[in-house]
């Protein structure tokens, strides 16, 4: 880049959470560089935000509920005059983050308008409301009144050659090239990890005759707690089993009471909620070891953070999301793609009739129809060779292999893998290695580099219009093979 350039990054709000922690790291990454940043948020900032440049809030560009949305047309002109006010200009490059999350229909159209109107913009998707939000797509639907598809896709997706596409992990790229965009306008984007607090950890050896596992985590459905639960229910030694916070969505609060229910009837050595009671960082000086059993990421933190905190990682593997750690040299051998048990523990009469169901639901849920096929498909992605897949069932299926695990020491044996990570046997060097890796493929530094990159391919964009029907994305996310009833 030439001179000093504008760049307004947009958010709906600033409140604390991953879409701000991101949006400060790139303010902070960028403070070298020769361009100017304004942060635009549909509400006022909370005290917790801190950045050093121009923050203004755009009534109407925050979620639908808070307020009265103005009509797209009147909320393009109001964001564009509110950067013009501060900033004296218009910004050279739009960084958007989730405009097509179904929060606000209003603002995903006004986006599709800005582009309609040729400012150049870099869409960063951070979550898609195709991806197990099916509320958040209706509403698009039901909002939007899309003539058609290909409409559809123009106002979610917008064609212009000026606006670039920035995905988290390599599953996201996959899914919009093979929807229709070239790799011109989709950039792999993957999260600065910060590093700040990441020698404090380190210092403290963790207890090995009484192990700490813990999970970083709030409760919610897609983090599969009761997984972590069976871990704990495995546990013959003096182990403790630890998970920081409760799930703040009332939607996902009576799972949540149900598994602390459960956990207490079955005398489970878990502890809920520790990141209420104590101090995070020495929570994770505590631990030995940091577990992840979740079925789904965004851009997977969790793969990477503990190795900052001199930590080992256990748990269930996600390969979608860490195939570019890997490649990163990144090692996760401790890691497990598959946990499975004997499908004869459970009544597979009854798992196939709950799959039926809840694939019906889902599709109907996202205006489709299933067929006989998809709840065929997702069954056989759920049991193989008289074994399931655990990921793969609800609570109350899971909560009849808990039992039947904590009852019975032989049954233990039966699964697999049959346990995690001896703690007192951790790598060190393996820690080291990849807290350098971490450090040195994912901080700040890296993270301009690839920033500026991409703000240099908008504002010199030379590809062509592409257009993709909202099909053709939400088509590769209802596949049967990636079904799981705890999405559903």
């Amino acid at each position: 880049m030439s001179g000093r350039h504008l760049i307004a990054m947009v958010h709906y709000h600033l409140r604390r959470g991953g879409v701000t922690r991101v949006i400060q790291n790139a303010v902070e990454a960028l403070a070298s560089e020769r361009v100017d940043c304004v942060v635009i948020s549909g509400e006022d900032p909370p005290d917790t935000f801190s950045v050093d440049v121009p923050v203004v809030t755009v009534e109407g560009v925050g979620y639908e509920e808070h307020g009265q949305i103005p009509d797209a047309e009147t909320l393009a002109n109001r964001t564009r005059q509110a950067v013009h006010e501060i900033a004296g200009k218009t910004p050279d490059v739009w960084h958007i983050h989730n405009h097509a999350l179904g929060k606000n229909a209003a603002w995903t159209r006004a986006v599709a308008l800005l582009a309609e109107q040729g400012d150049r913009i870099l869409l960063q998707i951070h979550d898609f409301a195709e991806d197990g939000r099916p509320g958040n797509y209706r509403y698009l639907l039901d909002a939007l009144r899309a003539d058609d598809d290909d409409a559809l896709g123009r106002t979610l997706y917008p064609p212009q050659a000026h606006v670039h596409y920035a995905l988290l992990n390599s599953r996201d790229l996959r899914i919009m090239r093979q929807a229709g965009l070239s790799e011109q306008r989709t950039h792999l984007l993957p999260n600065a990890v910060w590093t700040g607090d990441a020698d404090e950890t380190g210092r403290v050896e963790p207890d090995c005759a009484q192990p700490l596992y813990l999970y970083p985590t709030r409760a919610i459905r897609r983090k599969n707690v009761g997984e972590f639960l069976l871990w704990s229910a495995m546990e013959e030694g003096e182990g403790r089993y630890g998970i920081t916070l409760a799930p703040q969505s009332k939607l996902e609060t009576p799972y949540y009471e149900r598994w602390q229910a459960f956990a207490a009837e079955q005398k489970l050595p878990v502890e809920f909620e520790m990141g209420l009671s104590h101090d995070f960082h020495d929570l994770l000086a505590s631990a030995s070891a940091l577990v992840t059993t979740s079925v789904a990421e965004g851009f997977g933190l969790a793969f990477l953070e503990p190795w900052l905190a001199d930590r080992v990682l256990i748990g269930r593997n996600l390969p979608e999301i860490t195939e570019e750690f890997v490649e990163a040299g990144i090692v996760l051998d401790e890691l497990y793609e598959q946990l499975t048990v004997p499908m004869e523990w459970l009544d597979a009469d009854a798992l196939k009739t709950r799959i039926h169901e809840k694939i019906e639901a889902s599709r109907e849920a996202y205006g489709r129809s299933a067929t006989p096929k998809d709840a065929e498909a997702a069954y056989h992605a759920a049991v193989s060779e008289g074994r399931v897949e655990f990921s793969r069932l609800d609570e109350s299926f899971q909560e009849t292999v808990i039992s039947r695990l904590r009852s019975s020491t032989e049954a233990r044996g039966e699964v697999r893998p049959t346990q995690l990570i001896d703690p007192a046997q951790r790598d060190l060097g393996r820690i080291r290695s990849n807290k350098e890796r971490v450090t040195e493929k994912f901080g700040l530094d890296q993270y301009r580099e690839r920033l500026m990159r991409l703000y240099e391919a908008v504002m010199n964009s030379r590809a062509e219009d592409e257009s993709v029907p909202a099909r053709a994305v939400l088509d590769q996310f209802l596949l049967p093979e990636r079904f799981y009833l705890l999405r559903s």
